[in-house]
């Protein structure tokens, strides 16, 4: 038990052990999630099927009450509305994290997953020399808007109820290699979304390219599902309701060349 400073008011935090019966896994299949450090997070199932999650809800969240914070700060540091903003943003952020987790385990249950690898991007922030690595001013404020650690937390505890094993995995160099040949080159990610390898010709979205491959790092068994390039080029896109606070299905993301 602690008591806990939030904003102008306390707060008591009770911690309780519980044992919590585990359940079997679903199944056996393996599945890969790249958590990317742009806009969307993919999954590349087994069985061929792959999914995008936009993080955009972040985005705007973090845009607007952060604008919303410093307009009304006061003179002698944060005036109460300022930390009131500050709140709303820490519990939306919260929501959206939770319930995100929450629909990747149960797509994870639907596929009969036993399995995960997610990208480990705790050394993102570093290059081959372990030095600080500047990805740009753009890509630098995504990164650090995207709160992977506490993410990947959530993703590790959560599915350990149903009996699924989760692995984090280095994600070095997965985005530039093809997932079906193995060859890596920078110039296969011909522009935003598209990723294309001269070497085998196969088409996809660069993010489940990345998930593939993550996923190849946990079993080296083909995928047992269609791998053709329509699937793999367009994957099924989940947005997020704030209203409802879940995820649904939205219509397909368009990734002609």
């Amino acid at each position: 038990m602690r008591a806990v400073r939030n904003g102008d008011r306390w707060e008591l935090h009770l911690v309780c052990k519980v044992e919590i019966p585990v359940e079997d896994a679903p199944g056996d299949n393996p599945t890969g999630i790249d958590l990317g450090i742009s806009n969307y997070l993919a999954i590349a199932y087994d069985d061929g099927d792959a999914e995008l999650y936009p993080r955009n809800v972040l985005k705007q969240d973090k845009h607007y009450f952060t604008r919303d914070e410093y307009d009304i700060e006061g003179e002698n540091g944060p005036s109460r509305r300022a930390l009131r903003a500050r709140q709303k943003l820490s519990h939306r952020k919260d929501y959206f994290l939770h319930a995100l987790a929450k629909r990747i385990v149960e797509q994870c249950i639907d596929h009969e997953v036993g399995h995960i690898a997610v990208s480990d991007l705790s050394k993102i922030r570093e290059d081959k020399n372990d030095d600080s690595q500047n990805w740009g001013k753009r890509r630098n404020k995504k990164l650090h808007g995207w709160d992977f650690d506490r993410f990947t937390t959530l993703l590790e505890y959560k599915p350990e109820d149903h009996g699924i094993l989760v692995d984090r995995k280095s994600e070095r160099d997965t985005s530039k290699t093809c997932s079906c040949c193995g060859r890596k080159r920078d110039a296969n990610r011909v522009e935003r979304g598209l990723y294309v390898c001269e070497s085998c010709g196969v088409t996809m979205n660069e993010d489940v390219n990345g998930a593939v491959n993550i996923r190849r790092k946990i079993t080296q068994s083909p995928p047992t599902g269609d791998m053709s390039n329509g699937r793999l080029a367009r994957p099924a896109v989940h947005m997020f309701n704030q209203t409802s606070v879940r995820f649904a299905p939205s219509e397909q993301v368009d990734c002609k060349p």
